[in-house]
């Protein structure tokens, strides 16, 4: 069951029109902190590009 950080959520948000770089520093951000869901495609793609490594998820 994933599990979700209300707290981190309330605190960080995504920001509005976020550039690639504020979108991949906030789900890096969110993988550390919150595991209610994984990183979308979209930003596993331009962390790929960018040679960025994925987090490795956590056991429980």
């Amino acid at each position: 069951m994933p599990r979700l950080n209300r707290e981190w959520h309330a605190q960080y948000r995504m920001p509005e029109r976020a550039t690639p770089e504020q979108r991949i520093a906030w789900h890096l951000e969110h993988a550390r902190h919150c595991r209610c869901r994984p990183i979308p495609e979209g930003v596993r793609v331009l962390m790929e590009a960018r040679g960025i490594a994925l987090p490795e998820p956590e056991e429980d």
